[in-house]
């Protein structure tokens, strides 16, 4: 799992001259792997890759989905870890180490959770009315005012445009969204290789009625935005 969903992330890391690697992944963690290379020739040993820690646990942000990005958020002069979340929340690890020698404090959330989530899809046409899921950030200094703004790119959905149906096609649908909810009753007894042989002509099935219910019954798109939050001035 810590293989899926990959998000890369290039950072001096160690501070030995070039750029190593920090990956995030489905399963929420962040994963290191050092560069044993030159800064112009790269040569990365994924034997010797590690789940980076942060607080003295395994760094991992709610709901997986994870994307890392090296900044200095703080102003200190080493660099810190802001992380996305697959719920929309973005998080960030103050290095409370030493260049060459990170370590991370437990993390703090710079922004919360999406309220939108996964199951709310937007009206076709409209536009969100927040943030979305799978958080993937940015820094930079926006407006110039000498500290880094944050942005924050989304996954959200859209409802597709209405379609009026015949009545010989509202029959239909019906009559697949039976025959489908008895194929996944059934489908939901596959536990192995050998069941998925046994049920290959109903998952054939099934496969094909959820083909023909999207033409008539057209599923929400997959949308994405970028969100721009400006760092408030220092009290």
């Amino acid at each position: 799992m810590a293989a899926l969903a990959a998000v890369p992330c290039l950072v001096d890391h160690d501070a030995d001259g070039d750029l190593d690697l920090l990956i995030g992944n489905i399963e929420g963690t962040v994963v290191y792997i050092p560069n044993e290379g030159t800064p112009k020739k790269y040569s990365f040993d994924t034997s010797k890759r590690r789940f980076l820690q942060a607080g003295g646990q395994q760094m991992k942000v709610p709901h997986g989905d994870s994307g890392p990005l090296a900044a200095d958020w703080d102003h200190d002069g080493l660099t810190d870890l802001i992380v996305g979340a697959g719920d929309g929340s973005v998080w960030f690890y103050k290095n409370a180490g030493k260049k060459g020698a990170p370590e991370y404090a437990k993390g703090v959330a710079l922004l919360p959770e999406s309220k939108t989530g996964w199951a709310n899809p937007v009206e076709h046409g409209g536009a969100p009315s927040g943030p979305g899921v799978r958080a993937k950030v940015g820094v930079t200094d926006w407006n110039g005012d000498g500290r880094l703004d944050l942005l924050v790119g989304d996954f959200w959905q859209q409802k597709a445009a209405p379609k009026k149906l015949t009545p010989e096609e509202t029959a239909r649908l019906e009559t697949l969204k039976k025959r489908r909810d008895e194929l996944q009753k059934i489908l939901s007894q596959v536990n192995s290789e050998e069941d998925s042989k046994k049920f290959a002509k109903e998952n054939e099935e099934f496969s094909k009625i959820w083909q023909e219910i999207s033409t008539l019954e057209p599923r929400p798109g997959a949308r994405g935005s970028v969100w721009l939050y400006l760092r408030e001035p220092a009290k």
